[in-house]
């Protein structure tokens, strides 16, 4: 009897219907559109609108997109991608959802994919200057960190994102720093002086225009503009490592010591950023301070940790070789060398240097 109850019992449990999700209520659609800001109490307010079956197929795929932000500023790209993804197979004409995909892939170094994302945001959306924007930013890190390519496909889209919306700003320093790696130098002056002009407070444009004067080798004012950007922020890595490049310029009346200082800065606001620990070791090898300081050994770790960052850094490379090669150990400077040319075969430095060796 016993047993029978047991199984009866079992029975009925199994034949009950299996309890709906909450519905979604007015606070989870503002909670889960504050994601990018308040990713914790977000992602669970996305969830319920997802889970929500009286949802529509339009706030679902905005509750991805949601979700997605949040874990984009978390920088969780890979879920982030997931999430974009989801939007997207929901909602096809979505090119908000395209474009924030297309940063996430730019993030994680996938230059190829974010490209394809943001040319499929502005071909749906063809006014979409934050997308043509966007594509600019994928283009300008692609020539960046591959050395492949030119500037002028980043300067186009810039320039097309500028001419659908002249009041993003951020355009104005980005296209300012991609015509000052153009060497078009005065024109990059003209577009960060745009920015300081609109926005006196903008640490970007302030750094935009000290590369502006670096190209030009006015490298005192281009210390000033660094300063300045680093006054309005403080958490501005990139400019420290630009300060640092400055000062390096100036190595003659002893700014080496000074340009570590920033490589050090950069590098403790960003430990990922591997063009700091390349040019940190370059100024080790620059003092010269073999006796007491072991700077080649400083400088044959900084090359390293650059490399582990960036496995394709050609100059990375290039640098540890010739450091190498200084302190007579060829086997390993040549194997740096060859390293480089396997990665990029047109890399003039490690194919002179191959043949000066004898290779």
């Amino acid at each position: 009897m016993a047993g029978r109850g047991l199984a009866g019992l079992l029975l009925c449990v199994g034949l009950l219907p299996a309890l709906p999700a909450l519905a979604a209520t007015p606070d989870d659609r503002a909670a889960c559109a504050a994601s990018a800001a308040k990713p914790d109490a977000g992602f669970a307010a996305c969830d319920r609108i997802i889970d929500d079956a009286a949802a529509s197929v339009v706030e679902r795929a905005e509750a991805f997109r949601n979700r997605g932000n949040g874990s984009f500023n978390s920088r969780d790209y890979d879920r982030a991608i997931a999430d974009y993804g989801e939007a997207i197979k929901l909602d096809s004409r979505d090119a908000s959802a395209y474009a924030r995909r297309g940063m996430a892939w730019t993030e994680k170094g996938e230059f190829d994919r974010a490209i394809a994302d943001l040319t499929e945001a502005v071909t749906i959306d063809p006014k979409y200057a934050f997308g043509f924007g966007q594509r600019g930013q994928a283009l300008f890190r692609k020539r960046l960190i591959t050395k492949k390519g030119g500037w002028e496909p980043a300067i186009a889209d810039y320039s097309e994102a500028i001419q659908r919306d002249p009041n993003l700003v951020w355009l104005y320093s980005s296209r300012g720093v991609a015509y000052g790696n153009n060497r078009q130098y005065d024109l990059a002056v003209a577009d960060c002086s745009e920015v300081i002009t609109r926005d006196p407070k903008n640490s970007a444009g302030y750094n935009c225009l000290g590369v502006a004067y670096e190209g030009l080798e006015e490298y005192r004012r281009a210390i000033a503009a660094y300063d300045q950007s680093i006054s309005i922020n403080p958490r501005n890595g990139v400019a420290y490592w630009n300060r640092g490049n400055a000062r390096m310029a100036l190595r003659r009346i002893g700014k080496v010591d000074d340009a570590i200082a920033d490589y050090d800065q950069a590098i403790a606001i960003n430990p990922k950023d591997f063009n700091a620990f390349n040019s940190r070791g370059k100024a080790y090898v620059a003092k010269g301070d073999r006796s007491g300081a072991n700077a080649d050994v400083k400088a044959i770790a900084d090359f390293t940790q650059a490399i582990a960052l960036n496995p394709s850094y050609v100059e990375a490379y290039d640098n540890r070789g010739l450091t190498y090669e200084t302190m007579g150990r060829r086997a390993e400077a040549l194997a740096d060398f060859r390293k480089a040319q396997s990665i990029d075969p047109d890399d003039p430095v490690s194919r002179k240097l191959l043949r000066m060796l004898g290779f």
